[in-house]
């Protein structure tokens, strides 16, 4: 190595190692749009199948307004005002369950796939139409009564029944017979594929009024709107641990053979030049390092095979005095 030198130390020089190391400015590419995507939600149907469920709920929303018509003796508007896809238990994060009445729906003698909601608000506005009682107690926390309860749930179920019959005859979803306060059991795992389809409710003429909310199990919805459902199969545990294995055995995983390093001031690394001889802080004798993944896995010595650099394993990194004496087998 020549000799450092302070002056060699000059402004071209400094740049020229700099650039080597990756300081220069990378060039800045403009990227064209990108789309951001949502984790939250499962894409479970595609734009297809979304617009297709739109229009089915137009459908939906004439129908309810038909129901509310003959319940409130008054015209009432109904409009979709969202449809969206959810992970199972993200459904807390966007209705407040208990401060709602719910009624469950689903298939005969299985768990509720799916459940409608109301707000405690809506609850008690629509029970007070319904008595045409004026006066009653507006507030959204109070019990109701016996009779309110039995008015609110014929009315909940009247707009459930709407809703089911637009499935038919894909599915045979009925609704339960009562309302509950809170949340309702249904039958959903963690991560299972939701919809939740949010109608606005109101008297004509007058401010937007509530909103009834459906959630269901989204591959319920699948055949209303094309989607096919491929079937199920069960891998046996010890079978799924079998191929889980043998992908893993078929990993290629980067190994490093690691000859030895050193330590050089910086002004000494300006100093290197075409010629010069660098020190490694290893004698001959010791072996050369193979790592994985920054941890030193075998030991071995310098090589060639079919005119190529090689490395002979010679140990173990786990267990330095277990020798591999390759020259006997």
């Amino acid at each position: 190595m020549t000799d450092p030198s302070g002056a060699n130390l000059n402004r071209t020089r400094l740049h020229r190692l700099l650039a080597a190391v990756g300081s220069a400015p990378a060039q800045i590419e403009r990227a064209g749009k990108v789309e951001v995507y949502d984790w939250r939600d499962p894409h479970y149907f595609n734009e297809d199948q979304r617009n297709r469920l739109a229009a089915l709920m137009s459908q939906v929303a004439a129908v309810l307004s038909e129901r509310c018509a003959h319940f409130f003796n008054s015209e009432f508007n109904v409009v979709p005002a969202s449809i969206t896809q959810h992970f199972a238990n993200d459904v807390n994060h966007h209705i407040d369950l208990e401060r709602s009445f719910s009624l469950s729906f689903g298939p005969d003698a299985k768990p509720p796939c799916g459940f409608l909601a109301i707000g405690a608000e809506a609850a008690m506005d629509w029970v007070t139409r319904l008595l045409g009682d004026s006066e009653s107690e507006q507030n959204p926390d109070r019990v109701l009564s016996s009779l309110e309860q039995s008015l609110l749930s014929n009315l909940v179920g009247a707009m459930a029944e709407a809703f089911l019959g637009s499935l038919k005859p894909h599915q045979n979803l009925k609704p339960a017979d009562e309302v509950v306060r809170g949340s309702v059991a249904t039958a959903f795992e963690p991560t299972d594929p939701i919809c939740r389809i949010v109608f606005q409710i109101g008297k004509a003429g007058a401010e937007p009024g509530h909103e009834v909310t459906f959630v269901l199990d989204a591959p319920a919805l699948a055949p209303v709107v094309g989607r096919t459902i491929q079937a199920k199969t069960t891998v046996p545990q010890n079978e799924l641990a079998r191929l889980l294995m043998e992908h893993v055995h078929r990993m290629s995983v980067p190994i490093a053979a690691r000859l030895g390093s050193t330590r050089l001031s910086f002004e000494e690394v300006l100093d290197l030049a075409p010629g010069d001889v660098l020190l490694i802080d290893k004698p001959l004798d010791e072996p050369v390092d193979l790592i994985l993944h920054n941890q030193t896995i075998f030991r071995g010595r310098p090589a060639q095979s079919d005119g190529q650099y090689a490395v002979f394993i010679t140990e173990c990194a786990a267990d330095p005095n277990v020798q591999r004496n390759r020259d006997a087998s």
